[in-house]
């Protein structure tokens, strides 16, 4: 009997060393795994970092000139999208949020001028030689029409003066900006270059700020900088005029399928 005894207490006392050890392996383990967590964290905390993209050009405040009549036409009076709207082939948004704007030499032109354009114009006008008021823009130009002068910025007429440019900013083949301004409503201009060297296929900036009696053109390419400041002149004092911007190239109205200006603006503002 004192036999059958002794076995039993050895068979117990050796299921309990096993249930002993298997509890601290699995104390182990559970503690290497709540160390492992600890020190990884869970997988989602830390994920990829997302793509940054450009923020979207916003059309909001223009109304948009085409190079194409009220029917579609490139031919006859350029007809005015109020407000601006995106509107193929002529300006097409890309999936940066940039904005590419074409402006053919085949289409149709304002009553004042004999370039066809694809061009913003503000809604909002304000008083030549009061306050301030700036236009900026950051530009990569694609493609010269058969003139070399693509037109990217300007200070023109309002109302009853629309037909009136007062300040212009030009973009030509040889990569300079060039900034003319006319001396009256009627006749004669000045001209002044702001930077020169910027290549095709580059991003450049601008700013055109009016405040009070001066105007002020800067520019900016990688690390080039350049600037011209100009009066308003005292017949273009109190007039009504506003900003606009895009692809207002300079050659006269032909019947090429090819010729034109293309440009794409990555960044737009007025205020």
């Amino acid at each position: 009997m004192k036999d059958h005894d002794n076995i039993r207490a050895l068979f117990s006392t050796t299921r309990r060393r096993r249930a002993l050890a298997t509890g601290a392996g699995t104390l182990a383990l559970i503690g290497t795994l709540s160390l492992t967590a600890v020190l990884s964290g869970p997988a989602s905390a830390a994920p990829a970092p997302a793509a940054e993209s450009a923020a979207a050009v916003s059309l909001t405040g223009w109304n948009l000139t085409l190079p194409v009549d009220s029917a579609g036409c490139q031919c006859g009076a350029a007809t005015e999208i109020s407000p601006a709207t995106l509107k193929a082939p002529w300006l097409v948004r890309n999936s940066d949020g940039s904005l590419t704007f074409w402006a053919p030499t085949k289409g149709a032109h304002t009553p004042h001028s004999l370039h066809p354009r694809t061009e913003l114009v503000s809604r909002t006008d304000f008083t030549a030689g009061s306050g301030t008021h700036t236009l900026t823009g950051t530009f990569i130009m694609q493609k010269m029409p058969s003139s070399n002068d693509i037109m990217i910025g300007q200070i023109h007429g309002g109302g009853s003066s629309s037909s009136i440019p007062l300040l212009m900013l030009h973009y030509r083949n040889n990569g300079q900006l060039i900034v003319v301004t006319r001396k009256n409503p009627t006749s004669g201009s000045t001209s002044a270059t702001v930077l020169t060297g910027i290549p095709m296929n580059a991003a450049f900036s601008y700013t055109i700020t009016q405040s009070g009696m001066k105007m002020t053109v800067t520019a900016t390419y990688g690390g080039k900088h350049g600037s011209a400041v100009v009066a308003v002149p005292a017949s273009f004092r109190g007039m009504d005029v506003r900003f606009q911007a895009g692809d207002y190239q300079q050659n006269n109205a032909n019947n090429s399928a090819t010729d034109g200006g293309r440009l794409t603006v990555t960044a737009l503002s007025q205020n």
